[in-house]
């Protein structure tokens, strides 16, 4: 049996002061890896020395720099270097070290059993902030919850594909990318190895909440049209709502012969409704922001100069 080739894709943004620690811990695993490996670095718009670093220093691998036009973000860095792999075996993991290049192998291991796709669960240590844990545990509930796509809870885009379920998944062709959804969603035989997650090589991270925030909007409306049904059903409560309100104020004035008193419950009635009309038409603002991002039919990234 022949060892497979392998490619290891590896975004990164700004990651100057830990682009030597990577590369010493990947040099490190070279007899863990079979000879015929490719390691693709794309460099997401970094304005700092990055590229540069990554052009000057060796790997005892095939090496291949991938330079993006601009800053397009983390999902498009990923995109663009698994287009560019040729490996059977394709590994996707971030440049700081949070995911340990260490666990590849077993990787290889569970592909060479049969495996299709391993996906890998985050065990939180100290080197996560509050802030992220709580984020990351309100979204995968949510997503869970309203999606018909698991998503491994803790999950993350340290992972690896074989090339059949590449194929495939590169074969989805939506703009707004949201890999950990689309990988769950395309099937295959699949296995989750945990991983404890390590302090940053250097630097501090990149992703804001703010980008955090646009991710799990992008999962939500890519995975679930479950807020809209919501959207739906709550407004026709409203409408009933109303309606019967409307029937009793009928009744009061012509029937009863009562006048309708309470200026402040109607006041607050109506600062109810309008609110939910609100979220209502943002709900659906976000789905036609989605469509509108869809339509336009732009390439998600451009590349600026390629290497190796």
């Amino acid at each position: 049996m022949n060892t497979p080739t392998l490619s290891i894709v590896i975004p990164v943004f700004n990651e100057q002061e830990a682009i030597t620690e990577l590369f010493s811990a990947l040099a490190k695993l070279e007899k863990s890896f079979p000879t015929d490996i490719e390691v693709i670095l794309v460099d997401d718009g970094s304005t700092d020395h990055t590229l540069e670093k990554i052009k000057s220093l060796d790997l005892p691998y095939k090496k291949q720099t991938i330079s993006l036009s601009r800053n397009f973000g983390h999902q498009a860095a990923l995109v663009a270097g698994l287009e560019a792999s040729s490996g059977e075996i394709v590994v996707t993991m971030d440049g700081d070290l949070q995911h340990p290049p260490a666990l590849i192998p077993e990787m290889l291991k569970q592909h060479a059993e049969g495996v299709d796709i391993v996906f890998t669960r985050r065990i939180d240590t100290n080197a996560i902030s509050l802030e992220k844990k709580m984020t990351s545990g309100m979204f995968y509930s949510l997503i869970n919850r309203f999606s018909g796509t698991k998503i491994e809870r803790n999950g993350s885009d340290f992972r690896s594909l074989n090339r059949k379920a590449l194929t495939a998944l590169l074969s989805m062709p939506e703009k707004r990318k949201f890999l950990r959804g689309m990988v769950s969603w395309i099937g295959f035989k699949t296995i989750v190895l945990p991983f404890t997650v390590q302090e940053r090589a250097a630097g501090k991270s990149k992703y804001t909440l703010f980008k955090m925030m646009r991710l799990a909007l992008s999962g939500i409306t890519s995975f679930s049209t479950f807020p809209l049904y919501l959207s739906a059903f709550f407004g026709a409560g409203l409408f009933i709502a109303a309606v019967i309100y409307a029937l009793y104020v009928l009744y009061i004035r012509f029937f009863a012969g009562g006048i309708v008193q309470g200026w402040a419950s109607v006041l607050f009635v109506l600062l109810i409704v309008g609110g939910f009309l609100s979220l209502f038409i943002g709900v659906i603002g976000l789905y036609v922001a989605a469509i509108y991002d869809e339509v336009k039919n732009r390439p998600i990234y451009f590349i600026k100069e390629v290497n190796g």
